[in-house]
């Protein structure tokens, strides 16, 4: 289970066990351990039961800005800018980054026999034939990636056909907004990945437009599909699932199988259009990203109990990394810099229109250091990202921070004479001693249950569930709050009278004429239907306007709440 829980190190500390019907176990006080040999909580209850609240890991909640992304070509103002990324877009990328890891894991499985040319020697031999062997595992994915590249160019060769049915018919906003993709337009994974890899340098996605000839600003102003990816997502089994209409759109564009090992099983005969030529080596670009889906998978956050404070503090963190530094140079930094932060950059820079107005801006801003004072502080920022970069990021120490956001441990390092090896166990319980003894037993609760739900995925068994914590108490509360105010709104002839405790009702106005509003609402709102027949009275129809005359009572009573007031 070591990847299942990402610790420090990758070490698993404790074993877990799912039990039908057995409440979980308590933990005792272990705040004077280090975090990272607590002993969490093993045993969870899995129920069937009517009613039970089912797991569900990520929280939805967390994808819901992901259609937060700024699409005007008017001047961009501060807020506008500071729209994009989210945390939603960034949760998305890491399920992204799952499903590519997928992929990958899908690439051991290719039964793909490699030619072998028969061998010759100085005496002739009659009936030479080549031999077929399979291909070796370990070159697997490069011929994935390198198949993929292929299929990516063909995509790429007819993106205008794409992006000029999508204007047709799903692109309402009128042409003062920039077009994005929609779920029924996304390409298959693997070509997804080649055009991820593509969008994130920045020059060769440039060339790559501009070499396209055809509506250069219309492909620039795209953003990366977040969106349409998070609705094409299996967020539990982290699977990448096109809908029908896009696969039958790819299929007719390319004469190409969507899913690319069935590709392989059949392809068809392929030849280069010669319409774009790439200067950019691409197998090399998507090879480039091997490393942070590897980072990503190890440390799972989409999977953390601490992935939303995770994902607000690294964007925090990116935006005052570019405040410090303006005008820095990617490649120098991007690689020392912590995973979130690179998570965020990367993100950003995956809508290259809105990145590259946000460099623009946040220069003249900036400017340079205006004295000594000045200069000193960003030399400041600069260690105080390196020490961001040293900072364990585990599932441990970031839910640790949810509570007390300072919380600092270094991450073990493969170097034993790294002055970041350890970390005074005094340092680690003066940071630890603002939290009571319910808050660590709560934290220790939810690393437990995440833990359970992991090991309970990878062996393919029901997931676990428990009653809702103290938080998810608040958050569903305020939530009903939130939805008793917005949903309860006066209606036709209705009023709102506040009471002198604060209650608000909802009053109905009495006068002359209310039929009529009764019947007009009926007529516009398409409230009063009758059966088809006797014998279908589940298929129903509008009823004719002449029945409007005679209502039943319990219809006007349906329609406007009559002679009853409702509570706000």
């Amino acid at each position: 289970l070591k990847d299942a829980f990402p610790f420090q190190d990758g070490e698993l500390l404790s074993p877990v066990a799912v039990v039908e019907g057995k409440a979980p176990e308590q933990t005792q006080d272990q705040s004077y351990l280090d975090p990272h040999q607590w002993k969490l909580p093993s045993t969870y209850v899995t129920s069937t039961q009517p009613g039970t609240k089912p797991t569900t890991i990520p929280d939805p909640k967390v994808f819901a800005n992901v259609f937060s992304i700024p699409t005007e070509f008017e001047p961009v103002r501060v807020e506008t800018l500071l729209a994009y990324p989210d945390a939603s877009h960034a949760a998305v990328h890491l399920a992204l980054l799952e499903c590519f890891r997928n992929l990958r894991a899908s690439a051991r499985a290719l039964d793909v026999g490699v030619v072998q040319p028969p061998s010759y020697n100085e005496k002739s031999t009659a009936g030479l034939s080549s031999e077929t062997a399979p291909l070796p595992e370990s070159q697997r994915w490069d011929f994935l990636i390198k198949l993929a590249v292929t299929r990516f160019m063909a995509w790429w060769d007819n993106i205008d056909m794409v992006l000029n049915h999508a204007s047709v018919y799903s692109h309402h906003a009128g042409s003062d907004v920039a077009l994005q993709l929609t779920k029924d337009y996304l390409p298959p994974l693997d070509i997804l990945l080649v055009w991820y890899s593509l969008m994130l340098n920045t020059d060769a996605y440039d060339a790559a437009c501009q070499a396209h000839g055809s509506n250069v600003a219309r492909l620039k102003n795209l953003c990366f599909p977040w969106p349409a990816i998070r609705d094409v997502i299996d967020m539990d089994k982290m699977e990448y699932e096109l809908p029908r209409a896009a696969q039958n759109l790819f299929r007719n564009l390319s004469s190409q199988s969507c899913d690319i090992l069935t590709y392989l099983d059949s392809p068809p005969a392929y030849t280069d259009s010669g319409k774009v030529s790439f200067k950019t080596d691409l197998f090399s670009e998507v090879k480039k990203h091997d490393s942070f889906i590897n980072e990503s998978h190890q440390r799972l956050w989409i999977r953390s109990p601490a992935l939303y404070g995770s994902l607000g503090r690294a964007g925090g963190d990116y935006l005052d990394f570019h405040l410090r530094e303006p005008n820095v140079v990617e490649d120098d930094v991007l690689e020392s810099l912590s995973f979130g932060v690179q998570l965020f950059w990367r993100t950003h820079r995956l809508f290259p229109r809105q990145y590259k107005t946000f460099l623009v801006e946040i220069r003249k801003k900036k400017g340079e250091p205006s004295s000594k004072d000045d200069l000193k502080i960003v030399l400041d920022g600069e260690d105080e990202a390196l020490e961001s970069s040293q900072c364990c990021c585990c599932w441990t120490c970031e839910r640790i921070r949810d509570d007390v956001p300072e919380f600092y441990h270094a991450q073990l390092s493969s170097v034993p004479s790294s002055p970041t090896t350890a970390v005074s166990p005094d340092t680690v319980q003066k940071q630890l001693s603002s939290l009571s003894s319910e808050q660590i037993r709560q934290i220790q609760d939810d690393l437990g249950f995440y833990l359970a739900v992991e090991d309970a995925r990878k062996r393919q068994i029901p997931l676990p569930t428990r009653p809702p914590t103290a938080a998810e108490k608040d958050a569903e509360r305020i939530a009903k709050q939130r939805k008793k105010e917005a949903g309860y709104l006066p209606g036709l002839n209705e009023y709102v009278e506040v009471l002198p405790d604060g209650t608000r009702k909802i009053r109905q106005r009495k006068g002359k004429g209310n039929r009529y509003y009764y019947m007009m609402a009926f007529v516009f709102g398409s409230v009063c239907i009758q059966p088809l027949s006797e014998t279908q009275p589940n298929l129903m129809i509008p009823a004719p306007i002449s029945t409007l005359f005679d209502l039943p009572e319990q219809s006007i009573e349906f329609a406007t709440n009559m002679d009853r007031s409702r509570d706000l």
